[in-house]
């Protein structure tokens, strides 16, 4: 399993989602099934340029011109689902501590109340989803749906959903069955939420990527009109 304690010096969802493995970074792991680095670009600086630097505008029109709009609401869903992933984050982190601290209990009862607080903990993460903006509920919503960019003439990019709730179609976070009843029980939790984090942490991996290439084409597209 991991350490689930944040190290001093918090970074900022996106600082930590632009590293190889963002939740990895996060916990002091590294995540040895994933071997692909991502490229040095600081998408939080680049995504705060693209979605607020003032009079972008989008280059001389043309049958193949990048219109800037479709790729920055593209970039504000990626960004809004990025903070979203980082709050789905620290609840498994304060669910995988709910549910290790089980582990030291004897007294089934004094298990029973800390599962009661793990599934408190676990339905808090589909709260999260439930208040979701329409950007970020485009991506990591119950209901979400494939992102597709125009960037000019007949090129288009898309972006790929991840559900992120706790049902088996997301992050399969099921109720505890038999309220921590047995250490069994226990371990498989714990191992239900370290799949959970992997799979947060491939999703938020996953949407750097997009953002990357997307400010790239913005980038190029804003230095050809200057």
């Amino acid at each position: 399993m991991f350490p689930v304690k944040r190290s001093p010096g918090e970074e900022t969802p996106l600082d930590k989602a632009i590293k190889k493995s963002p939740l990895g970074a996060l916990l002091n792991r590294r995540d040895p099934d994933e071997e692909e680095e991502l490229p040095q670009i600081d998408v939080a600086a680049g995504l705060n340029r693209v979605l607020r630097a003032p009079g972008l505008q989008s280059p001389a029109a043309g049958p193949a011109a990048l219109d800037l709009e479709p790729v920055r609401a593209a970039l504000a869903s990626i960004e809004a689902a990025l903070y979203a992933i980082d709050s789905i984050r620290d609840v498994i982190e304060q669910a995988y501590e709910v549910a290790l601290s089980a582990q030291d209990v004897e007294d089934v009862g004094g298990r029973s109340l800390l599962a009661e607080s793990y599934d408190d903990l676990r339905l808090s993460i589909n709260k999260t989803i439930d208040n979701l903006d329409e950007r970020a509920a485009a991506l990591i919503g119950k209901s979400p749906r494939h992102l597709d960019v125009k960037l000019g003439g007949a090129a288009h990019y898309s972006i790929s959903p991840t559900r992120l709730d706790v049902s088996s179609k997301g992050l399969n976070l099921p109720p505890p069955r038999d309220a921590f009843a047995t250490f069994d029980e226990i371990t498989n939790v714990l191992a239900e939420l370290d799949t959970a984090l992997k799979k947060a942490d491939r999703t938020a991996a996953g949407y750097c990527r997009d953002a990357q290439y997307l400010i790239a084409k913005m980038n190029v597209a804003i230095a050809s009109g200057d």
